[in-house]
């Protein structure tokens, strides 16, 4: 089914809960969803809640937790995902108990999924939106590439954020013919904006994730862009000189931020890329440390193979 012929439908979506670049993402597809006279049903919790509120005002909200899941400061993600197994089958079995009671309390007519494996319906068109196909695992760890691709299977079409020459995600979203799965092209909350020619800042640096690795990638980085007109987005527990415009819970602020800036610096997640590609401005992506996606992609787009 192509987005653009999802018009005057129920549509049920929940973001995952492993970083808000989920929920960024999400914003320029529900706004197209909207834009074509679709009812919009956003399951999540309340931290993401309160930045699709920053955008919507005309969407049902529903309280949905997400995954018991945390990234370990390792790059052990399978280790990671095994110590949180059990807990995740049981969220994902009460998960589909949820969303069948949402289909049947708002006869739902499309459920979009964006990494959520247990947000399905076999009674309701269910999609699978994703920028990986395949997980950055190793060899020894092909059990979780088979049941990360066994479970994607249970849904009845994979939309892929990102061009069908994989130019954005690279070999994460290459489909080797696997998955009923068409590209559907990147998605940005910056789709929102008209993108201005004239910048008031050199950079704006951005820390997200978690604490540790946010501050550590402030003390880097402020080294070199000292010299520059600069802003930072970052947590309120983050520490940055006084004399450093600082912006923390205001998304729309942050927004206005990065849309007078000529270059970004942050790290390498794939919602980040998407969002650069929109902005078409400089960046310098950094990963964070153990997270072999990041290293992937910043590999990728650092050495101009990306964009």
């Amino acid at each position: 089914m192509e987005l653009k012929e999802i018009r005057n439908n129920r549509v049920l979506i929940s973001p995952l809960n492993w970083g808000m670049g989920h929920v960024s993402r999400c914003i320029g597809l529900i706004n197209e969803l909207l834009e074509n006279k679709n009812r919009i049903y956003i399951a999540c919790n309340e931290q993401q809640k309160k930045i699709f509120q920053c955008y919507f005002d005309d969407v049902d909200y529903l309280k949905h937790e997400g995954y018991p899941f945390k990234f370990g400061d390792k790059g052990l993600f399978s280790f990671d995902l095994l110590k949180s197994a059990g807990k995740l089958a049981k969220r994902r079995k009460q998960e589909g108990l949820q969303v069948s009671a949402f289909v049947d309390r708002f006869n739902i007519d499309i459920i979009i999924a964006d990494h959520r494996y247990g947000f399905r319906s076999d009674d309701v068109f269910s999609v699978f939106l994703t920028h990986q196909l395949n997980l950055p695992v190793v060899w020894y760890e092909f059990l979780v590439q088979w049941f990360h691709k066994k479970l994607i299977r249970k849904f009845d079409e994979v939309w892929i954020m990102d061009f069908s020459d994989n130019r954005l995600a690279g070999k994460l979203s290459r489909n080797n013919g696997a998955f009923n799965a068409r590209y559907i092209g990147p998605y940005s909350r910056f789709q929102l904006y008209d993108i201005p020619n004239e910048k008031g800042l050199d950079s704006v640096l951005i820390a997200s994730g978690p604490v540790v690795y946010a501050q550590q990638l402030i003390d880097q980085e402020l080294l070199h862009l000292s010299e520059s007109t600069i802003a930072v987005i970052a947590d309120k527990a983050i520490d940055v000189p006084e004399e450093i415009k600082k912006v923390s819970d205001d998304w729309k602020k942050q927004d206005a931020l990065i849309l007078d800036a000529n270059k970004i610096v942050s790290r390498s997640g794939y919602s980040t890329i998407m969002d650069v590609h929109f902005l078409k401005i400089n960046a310098q992506l950094i990963p964070t440390p153990g997270q072999r996606e990041q290293i992937y992609l910043s590999e990728l787009h650092n050495n101009g193979n990306g964009n």
